[in-house]
């Protein structure tokens, strides 16, 4: 999945979005995982998932760490918000990667 980068601020709050899609196919992806190991400088992470175009996700929130399902039809988007606050002693730079895998 794509990632960006900006300034974090420690004491701060911090909004990420992951974004999961299928937006060619050839099919559609049924029980698609994602993951995503929320790093340890993020304090209190909350998450939810909103849909678009029929997808559908395992869970629609959830705290900490993200681990579960989507179904994506061809076109279609999960949208994971992930909420949280910088911890106070963070320094250096952050890196967060989700994955997303299909089921075989």
């Amino acid at each position: 999945m794509p990632a960006t980068v900006d300034i974090l601020r420690p004491d701060q709050p911090k909004r990420v979005l992951i974004v999961a899609s299928n937006p060619t196919g050839p099919s559609n992806m049924v029980g698609a995982v994602i993951a995503d190991t929320i790093p340890a400088t993020i304090n209190g992470a909350a998450w939810t998932c909103a849909t678009t175009g029929g997808a559908t996700c395992g869970a629609a929130s959830g705290s900490g760490n993200i681990t579960t399902t989507a179904n994506l039809p061809v076109g279609a988007t999960a949208t994971y918000t992930v909420t949280g606050t910088v911890s106070a002693g963070a320094v250096g730079t952050l890196t967060n990667t989700a994955t997303i895998a299909k089921v075989v």
